[in-house]
């Protein structure tokens, strides 16, 4: 015989959980069925093209290409960040390399009228293990209107302001270490799930959202490894005068644990003149680290106690020259704090990346960048990455 502490604390979260799964797909099947099921002899309604010829013609095909040279202001730390100690019969190393972080294939396209799909895969993680990687996006988008969009399959939540911005146009190196840490917790980065998203009109102003359900595990076998979802949410405000406001949040299960997250971010852009652009971004983030609770699980204590926190700003100013050698001069800097477990004192984790940047093409199709990643920790810890460190960066991305 089941107890009433059973039921409250287990049964009934599941239960909600499954029940907010099945309206989800129940809404989304059902307005699809419907959309399709009115006026079918209009102009506009979804219909599936017979030949498959006229299929593959509206499939588009790009990629983009990103080489790296790497160089290690310590012997002791090689090009990922990693401290070794240096003693004779350690594992050999290099502190200077070429790499190539990215190589993309992208494929998209129209299925139908209403009905769009896209898949990424980045053939450069083949260099390395590649199980769960390489495939980045797999998913198809049925678009009802403006205000209403579902999507399905694996690609971002579109939890923070990171996570709607592509390799391609960053701002600086590489995402942050905030960004890598909520995705390891299963907010951002790429995800397998559902969700709804849309854009709309409020007093006067463009807002977009965003909602839906998720494994939570990144690409981790391309399934799930327990009942647990994620339900992360996003709303954005565009305001007058160049300012974006965004506010994300989400609650879930992992592993019978509990987790949560939150965050807010704020978008500036300004042409200071016909030729100069001005930029700022600046994020907070904070949520359960459940990922380091799972690794450590210290006794006594509970996921509750593993917080993670962090906010980063990156200033960037972009000139015009309008020339067919030289399209664009850049430079940004970022700086990042994050803090692993603040509840539990945790390694303290601050990074500042300087960066400047020729753009030879139009939409950084050609882009040359230089820089430093400089990272400081609170305590170093041997034959790890959480070692202080810094390393000279140069990268060219071409895009087709």
């Amino acid at each position: 015989m089941f107890s009433t502490k059973i039921i409250k604390n287990y049964f009934l979260p599941v239960a909600s959980g499954r029940i907010i799964i099945l309206i989800l797909l129940l809404s989304a099947i059902s307005a699809i069925v419907n959309a399709q099921s009115i006026q079918p002899d209009q102009k506009g309604t979804d219909t599936v093209q017979n030949s498959l010829s006229n299929l593959i013609k509206k499939l588009q095909v790009s990629g983009t290409i990103r080489m790296r040279y790497i160089s290690s202001f310590q012997h002791n730390i090689d090009v990922n960040g990693l401290q070794h100690p240096g003693k004779s019969g350690g594992a050999p190393y290099s502190s200077n390399a070429f790499t190539i972080p990215q190589a993309r294939i992208v494929v998209a396209g129209n299925i139908t009228d209403k009905m769009d799909v896209y898949f990424r895969a980045n053939f450069a993680d083949f260099a390395s293990s590649p199980q769960g990687k390489v495939m980045e996006f797999a998913y198809a988008t049925y678009h009802f209107n403006t205000y209403l969009n579902v999507r399905a399959g694996l690609f971002k939540p579109e939890f923070g302001f990171e996570d709607d911005v592509s390799t391609d146009f960053l701002q600086s190196f590489d995402y942050t270490n905030q960004y890598i840490a909520f995705g390891d917790n299963g907010w951002m980065d790429y995800q397998i799930g559902l969700s709804v998203m849309g854009k709309a009109k409020a007093l006067g102003l463009p807002i977009s959202y965003a909602v839906g359900v998720f494994n939570g595990n990144g690409r981790n076998g391309f399934s799930d490894n327990n009942n647990g979802k994620q339900f992360p949410g996003r709303i954005q405000v565009d305001l007058p005068a160049g300012f974006k406001i965004g506010l994300s949040g989400g609650v879930g299960k992992d592993q019978g644990s509990s987790i949560s997250a939150w965050g807010a971010d704020l978008d500036y852009e300004k042409n200071l003149t016909e030729r100069l652009k001005f930029s700022v971004v600046t994020e907070y983030k904070e949520g359960s680290n459940q990922s380091l609770f799972f690794i450590q699980s210290l006794p006594g204590k509970s996921v509750d106690n593993y917080r993670l926190r962090g906010a980063y700003i990156l200033p960037h100013i972009q000139y015009n020259t309008n020339r067919k050698g030289v399209r664009g001069l850049e430079a940004s800097f970022k700086y990042e704090y994050l803090d692993p477990s603040y509840k539990l004192d945790g390694n303290v984790y601050q990074q500042y990346v300087p960066m400047v940047g020729i753009d030879f093409a139009d939409e950084y199709a050609i882009r040359l960048q230089f820089g430093m990643v400089i990272d400081q920790y609170k305590n170093n810890i041997e034959n790890t990455s959480a070692y202080n460190s810094s390393r000279f960066i140069t990268q060219l991305q071409v895009r087709f």
